[in-house]
């Protein structure tokens, strides 16, 4: 990674931390905070690799929202995993990696939630669905690392 990639990483980080612990808290997590994230994602698209990185980073973060708003529709039919709010961040987080990058994220993500789910349903958990705005940091966060 080179310096401007770790600033990059810092930014997110610095970008994820109120989502997180609003979402820790219980408290509801505002669009804004989304769109900030997808925004400043495009923005440093565009330092680092000019306007083709930008609609390269716009294009990717709305693939993601796409595809993840269409699977979750037929998934809440039977199951009710995702909220809105995490495909949002999920969408957003896509805006700050490359295609690879956010292939990479969904499946960690993916891989952390089920893993997860049957860590909660094993413990028998009052509440069987995982923490899925910090899987998506988490999975967001090492695909950014690893890209």
């Amino acid at each position: 990674m080179n310096g401007m990639q770790w600033i990059g990483c810092a930014a997110l980080i610095l970008l994820l931390l109120p989502v997180l612990v609003l979402h820790w808290e219980g408290r509801a997590v505002t669009d804004r905070f989304y769109g900030l994230i997808a925004l400043c994602g495009i923005g440093f698209a565009g330092l680092a690799h000019g306007v083709s990185g930008m609609a390269m980073a716009g294009a990717i973060g709305l693939a993601c929202l796409a595809l993840l708003s269409s699977a979750i529709a037929v998934l809440a039919l039977r199951w009710r995993l995702l909220t809105g709010g995490h495909i949002k961040l999920l969408a957003a987080g896509a805006t700050w990696l490359s295609v690879t990058g956010a292939l990479l994220m969904l499946g960690l993500a993916l891989a952390l939630f089920l893993i997860a789910a049957v860590i909660l349903r094993v413990r028998k958990a009052a509440d069987p669905r995982p923490d899925m705005a910090g899987i998506a940091a988490i999975a967001l966060l090492s695909a950014q690392f690893m890209a």
